[in-house]
């Protein structure tokens, strides 16, 4: 089969070039569409469930909040692990689920338990679903403040809230904006103990009016001949004064106010702690993406919507990047793409001092842009994307793609400069032919060794699986791909570019005779002539690296030392009860 693969394509060389040449291209334009992330997704598809519970104490909040929901939730299809943590006021719940769960039915089933838990929990407290994010999903950090102070910190809060993060979150593929600091704008009635006993007005009098000061009621309909007229009461307003007038109860027709027994003033909710920016009270808005959409692309687009919010800013209003998981993606991509270009030029060089050919070097690197392409395709095909798992496997095959290529060009050069010497010389594709099948178990068996070398890879389950198999794969689509662009695409080109002069003496290049020369007369004497003295060699040197086995390091992942930027906070700025859950995952994920 293998023998007519080869004879198809030297028939058929027109063909097989313009597949080639479409192959290339295809797989130069899917690469500069697939996605680009650090890492795979590790994160198993996980729904967050989060409960507000105010004044319960941690006690309170596991026994009346996560041991209902913990109930409900047990025995969710394809759910995997159940987490709970109980804290002040706060309740959060983690629901996980196999690996490949769709995360929208894995939501919907979530959503289905949750209503049968509420009726168990206190009046007044309702679960709710976080957006859908992947530990992955922080993709940057942005900065709001005023570098002279002309904007008061609850402003920028309220600035934030209602402009800025709103923009944002119309950007598609994000999944949540949370903007912290600065303080949540609130307007605080604070009573006055002595005026409210001096006017005989009681707490619960106050608290009444306020509530029905603070909102909008219906009042039905009026009919008139054909006409129906809404009647509406509007309370709702900021008007401190409109609100300090309104009347709590009258004292001998004498109406008391809430500004005769109450202070009505702007302020901020309680916080539990605030944000800087370079050192200034400011805002910071923590941007997390939906899972699927492309970082560096997303990022792109939000620094263009900050473009625009700068320009429509109030004077003195900046916003600033203060962190991009883009740079992070940048740096670590662009080492693998530096060291898989090197080793391209290594290899180019290397190829042409043992060939000491030009066309040689060139029929032969021809395999690596053909293999990755083809590898890059099959990546668009199953839905991987670029990253440090996936660049490291081209980058760990980038010297052996070649290697195919190396064997069947060298024979069927060799082959060729034998025919050109003949006193009968074959038809040049005959040559070809004959060449490539003399060595195409010899490649195929090549290939297939080191395929089953990677192949356990792929049987990796969790983390480890979903981190290691990439490389696995890269790896041996792109052997693969080699192996079959030696049997093609390698013969047509050698068919075009090999034309060894007739009725000369060919050798190989001076750097392999020397290397010829030198092995022959040192360590393959040696070994000859000392077989004894050389296993004993080789076999102290096993047992040395066994015996330093045991004391070496061990981790899960090599260090990444990338650089990225550097985040401007100095206090984690909460100023909810959600916020405090957020930020404290944030930091998990930064630190």
């Amino acid at each position: 089969m293998l023998n007519l693969l080869i004879q198809f394509s030297l028939r058929h060389r027109g063909i097989i070039l313009i597949v080639a040449f479409i192959l290339l291209l295809s797989g130069i334009q899917v690469g500069r569409t697939l996605p680009v992330e650090v890492l795979p997704d590790l994160t198993k598809p996980t729904v967050t469930i989060l409960t507000e519970a105010p004044g319960l104490a941690p006690e309170e909040v596991e026994t009346r909040v996560t041991f209902p929901l913990e109930s409900a939730l047990m025995g969710v299809s394809g759910v995997t692990r159940l987490r709970t943590t109980s804290d002040v006021s706060l309740s959060l719940v983690y629901v996980e689920f196999d690996w490949g769960t769709d995360l929208i039915t894995a939501r919907q089933f979530v959503q289905e338990r949750l209503q049968s838990a509420i009726p168990n929990m206190p009046e007044g407290i309702f679960p709710y679903m976080t957006p859908m994010a992947s530990l992955m999903g922080e993709i940057m950090l942005v900065g709001m403040y005023s570098p002279e102070a002309e904007m008061d910190p609850r402003d920028l809060r309220t600035l934030a809230d209602w402009t800025v993060r709103r923009r944002l979150q119309s950007i598609p593929g994000i999944a949540e904006v949370l903007a912290m600091g600065g303080g949540v704008k609130q307007i605080h009635i604070q009573p006055n103990p002595d005026r409210m006993r001096a006017m005989d007005v009681r707490f619960e009098e106050l608290l009444h009016a306020a509530h029905e000061a603070a909102g909008n009621t219906t009042g039905g309909f009026l009919t008139s001949s054909s006409q129906e007229i809404m009647v509406r009461h509007l309370a709702m307003t900021t008007d401190l004064d409109a609100l300090g007038s309104t009347v709590i109860k009258q004292i001998q027709d004498r109406p008391v106010t809430i500004k005769d027994v109450a202070d009505v003033k702007w302020d901020v909710e309680p916080m539990r702690g605030d944000a800087a920016v370079n050192g200034i009270p400011g805002v910071i808005l923590s941007i997390t993406k939906a899972p699927g959409f492309d970082t560096l692309a997303l990022t792109a687009t939000i620094e263009d919507a900050l473009k625009e919010l700068n320009e429509s800013m109030p004077d003195g209003v900046l916003l600033e990047p203060l962190f991009r998981q883009s740079d992070f993606i940048e740096h670590a991509v662009g080492n693998l793409k530096e060291a898989i270009r090197d080793g391209a030029i290594m290899v180019s060089i290397i190829l042409f001092f043992f060939l000491f050919n030009v066309r040689t070097t060139i029929i032969t690197l021809m395999a690596i842009p053909l293999s990755f392409a083809t590898t890059l395709l099959v990546f668009d095909v199953w839905g991987l994307s670029v990253n440090s798992m996936t660049l490291g496997g081209l980058a760990v095959a980038i010297g052996m793609v070649v290697d195919d290529a190396i064997v069947d060009v060298e024979n069927v050069f060799r082959r060729l400069k034998e025919n050109a010497v003949s006193k009968h010389p074959k038809p040049r594709t005959s040559v070809i032919a004959s060449a490539s099948a003399e060595v195409r178990n010899s490649i195929l068996y090549a290939t297939l060794f080191i395929i089953l070398v990677f192949l356990p890879l792929l049987g990796l389950t969790g983390v480890e699986g979903r981190l290691f198999a990439p490389i696995a794969l890269a790896t041996m689509v792109s052997m693969a791909a080699s192996f079959l662009i030696s049997l093609t695409v390698i013969p047509v080109l050698c068919s075009y570019l090999l034309h060894p002069k007739e009725n000369i003496k060919h050798q190989d290049g001076p750097i392999v005779r020397s290397l010829k020369w030198l092995l022959k007369n040192t360590w393959l004497r040696l070994a000859l002539e000392r077989p004894f003295a050389v296993l004993s060699l080789a076999g102290a040197l096993l047992a040395g690296a066994l015996t330093m086995y045991p004391m070496m390091g061990k981790d899960f992942l090599p260090a990444f030392e990338e650089e990225t930027a550097l985040v401007a906070l100095t206090t984690a700025p909460v100023t909810s009860l959600q916020q405090t859950a957020e930020i404290a995952d944030i930091a998990d994920r930064l630190l």
